[in-house]
């Protein structure tokens, strides 16, 4: 795996052409050039799109710029690591064909530099999520994966953007939540302890680097208004606010 490694997390990129989206991608596609011009690897942590369905015929128009994008980084030599996220997990070999992308539908666990390195979206790990996880399950069981394949794929689309909540974190530039961040402090404690030096974790919206007992638990934070990075170079870890 190529250093540096660049993390970014629930981008929810949306099936829109508004300003504010065309803003958004506009910083996404800058940090792609600063990618393309260092070299590295690109890792997701799910929720890049805020919906995606793979229904193999048919490519949402509004995200055919994004993915031409991703390929541009693709044919410049840097590697692509998505870990699917509750809102684009329906992901069958898209990715991979369009822009090379190595696509995990769990968690993405890796070693570099003698370091053992957890990313996760997240989603379903805080007690409180014990309905969700119910739901997960039945979302991503395959009779219903063939039953939503059925739906005609604009129908698919439109249902989509009614059950989002995205647009709920647009006026929350910093997102802190002081009880999960305790919790999936508690919840990574072990982790940390028996076999991970450093863990990425998204879903939340949360964002900073935190110290457990001299590992590293990192909130990816968003793309929705916060534009976080998080990148290794190989001995430190940086988190920073894309400006460009």
């Amino acid at each position: 795996m190529k250093l540096p490694l660049y993390f970014i997390s629930d981008v929810h990129f949306q099936m829109t052409n508004s300003n504010q989206e065309k803003l958004r991608r506009k910083k996404m596609y800058s940090l792609f050039k600063k990618i393309q011009n260092t070299g590295g690897t690109l890792i997701i942590g799910g929720d890049f799109f805020d919906f995606w369905y793979d229904y193999g015929y048919y490519i949402v128009p509004e995200y055919s710029d994004v993915f031409d994008e991703l390929d541009k980084l693709n044919q410049s030599g840097i590697n692509i690591h998505y870990v699917a996220g509750n809102h684009d997990y329906w992901d069958f070999g898209f990715f991979k064909k369009k822009f090379n992308a190595k696509f995990y539908k769990n968690d993405f666990k890796f070693k570099i530099n003698g370091k053992s390195i957890l990313v996760t979206h997240g989603d379903g790990v805080l007690a409180r999520d014990k309905y969700y996880r119910v739901l997960k399950t039945f979302l991503r069981s395959r009779i219903n994966i063939f039953l939503f394949k059925l739906l005609p794929a604009k129908l698919g689309c439109s249902l989509a953007k009614i059950v989002s909540q995205t647009d709920k974190h647009f006026d929350k530039k910093e997102y802190v939540n002081t009880e999960i961040i305790d919790e999936l402090k508690i919840w990574s404690k072990p982790k940390l302890k028996n076999e991970y030096d450093t863990i990425l974790i998204g879903h939340y919206h949360q964002n900073g680097i935190e110290k457990i007992d001299n590992k590293n638990l990192i909130f990816m934070g968003d793309w929705v208004t916060q534009f976080k990075v998080t990148e290794f170079d190989g001995q430190q870890w940086h988190q920073y606010t894309w400006k460009k």
